[in-house]
């Protein structure tokens, strides 16, 4: 009943969230084709020595294989791009305790890590865990970053995901070329050094809503399924006294039946 609640609050935000996401992405898209030179350090591809992967996981247990989902394919992800020619290492940012008591207890070289996720999105945390690591990804500390979390699709269907954030994939000219360009002022240079940092906030608290919304549609099913899993239980059990029951009085009478026929 909890997840239930839970599940109408972070779903009513996610999808309150998601017309603004979509139009902001097409929009940074279309004035990032413009942008002929590419200057801005988020766009410009680069050598990769190192890579970061973002898990985004959840505080608490009891939400059926949510966690262990996600960290499978983060590990995979990072075993991935451990294989690349040139790549020195793959470091971790989890963000909920689940992520972080999981790299810790394997010894794993962490880039930040945010343990406290709360019940829901919140744009502090994301705000800050954005601007980490666009720092990191600027000062040189990792060359890529990478997101992975939970996309919700409906209340019973969840797909994990894995995107890459840093540096930004550049879209197609057939992609952009299906839409109306855009004129803008002052130049496209100069209006994605203030865009594309926005840009990044809002893809991080959109994976983290998404998650948010995944976990609680998770724990929902996992705590139905339970509830039903334990009255099936209670019923055989019922069954199994019933029959040891039956079997003990059908022996008492058989002795009583063996004792009159004695004595007579």
């Amino acid at each position: 009943m909890v997840s239930a609640a839970r599940l109408k609050r972070a779903q009513s935000r996610l999808l309150a969230a998601r017309p603004y996401a979509d139009k902001m992405d097409a929009m940074v898209r279309r004035i990032a084709l413009s942008d002929e030179h590419q200057t801005h350090p988020f766009l410009a591809a680069r050598e990769s020595r190192s890579a970061s992967v973002c898990v985004v996981a959840s505080d608490r247990g009891l939400c059926g294989a949510f966690n262990s989902n996600v960290i499978s394919r983060a590990d995979g992800l990072a075993a991935e791009l451990g294989r690349r020619e040139g790549l020195a290492g793959v470091r971790f940012s989890p963000v909920g305790r689940k992520a972080a008591g999981y790299y810790r207890r394997k010894g794993e070289k962490l880039l930040c890590h945010f343990p406290e996720l709360g019940p829901f999105a919140d744009t502090a945390l994301t705000h800050e865990l954005a601007g980490q690591l666009m720092e990191y990804f600027l000062s040189g500390e990792t060359d890529e970053v990478w997101l992975v979390y939970t996309h919700f699709i409906s209340s019973g269907s969840r797909r994990v995901t894995a995107e890459r954030l840093l540096p930004l994939v550049q879209p197609e000219e057939e992609e952009a070329a299906s839409g109306y360009g855009y004129i803008s002022e002052p130049p496209a240079v100069r209006l994605l050094g203030s865009l594309l940092p926005r840009y990044i906030e809002m893809r991080v608290f959109m994976a983290v809503a998404e998650s948010c919304a995944s976990e609680h549609s998770a724990r929902m099913v996992a705590m139905s399924f339970a509830t039903k899993n334990a009255d099936d239980m209670g019923l055989e059990l019922t069954l199994m006294r019933n029959r040891a029951r039956q079997s003990a009085i059908t022996r008492e009478i058989a002795d009583i039946v063996g004792t009159a026929e004695a004595v007579m």
